[in-house]
């Protein structure tokens, strides 16, 4: 199984394991692109909605395209009182029914899965004149408490060659900010590096482990064989654990 696959066998999981966006970065996302209620947004990878609902429950419609059938079923099915809409498609395969510009599309944690052929070139063709490409990630701190630390070497004992991909924030940071601007197609116009606290339980961060496509991509007994580790790992954690993490957004506008 792809990687990239691996969230659709376990939706409800993912959704649960995965935190939302905080109301600061959206607000400054819609200060900076200016972007007006009335038009309609393209959200890529949309995933089961952290951060679609964060934009549709502030007037904004939105046409979602997410690759996973069971994913977006979920995500139909928490937005239903709001004005969104879903495509099942790769990004890569996509095409709209109708003509389609918009000036604004978004992807949060999701635009590394796409083709790097495709993805900047496809973006360019569907924005409207100076229209805006943002892109949001989910970035963990370079140092984290000991249990999590060890679980994620555990993970990484089943894929050697990630190991040695392992770069601290500031590369990865700088890695995106390149690739945008190398693109041809975009100019980086402004970058935000957020820090904020999760707060969650014991059983929430399990869940968030258990929710990465290397741990849902592994065989059923390689899941069974960490699993049991992993939550005896955590076990070493508080019942209520707070975490810094980062959220690093990218405005790249349309040359």
């Amino acid at each position: 199984m792809e990687l990239r696959e691996s969230f659709d066998c376990a939706p409800k999981l993912y959704d649960e394991g995965r935190p939302s966006y905080p109301d600061e970065v959206v607000e400054w996302v819609i200060n900076k692109t200016g972007i007006t209620v009335g038009g309609r947004l393209l959200e890529i990878g949309s995933g089961t909605g952290q951060a679609t609902i964060k934009f549709a429950e502030r007037g904004y419609s939105i046409h979602c395209i997410e690759r996973g059938k069971n994913l977006a079923q979920l995500l139909i099915q928490k937005c239903e009182h709001l004005n969104v809409s879903v495509d099942v498609s790769s990004f890569e395969e996509w095409k709209s029914q109708n003509p389609f510009k918009t000036n604004f599309i978004f992807c949060a944690n999701a635009f590394h899965w796409i083709d790097n052929t495709i993805k900047f070139k496809k973006c360019y063709d569907l924005l409207s004149d100076n229209g805006y490409l943002v892109l949001l990630w989910t970035v963990p701190p370079d140092t984290q408490p000991l249990p999590i630390k060890k679980a994620f070497d555990l993970l990484l004992e089943y894929y050697p060659e990630k190991r040695k991909e392992q770069k601290t924030k500031a590369d990865i940071e700088n890695e995106r900010k390149l690739e945008i601007v190398n693109s041809g197609f975009f100019i980086l116009a402004d970058f935000l590096d957020y820090k904020w606290t999760v707060s969650g339980t014991r059983d929430t961060m399990t869940k968030g482990f258990f929710a990465q496509s290397m741990y849902l991509s592994l065989n059923e007994k390689k899941q069974k064989e960490l699993s049991a580790k992993v939550v005896e790992l955590f076990r070493d954690l508080d019942e209520i654990i707070e975490t810094d993490i980062y959220t690093t957004v990218y405005i790249a506008k349309k040359k």
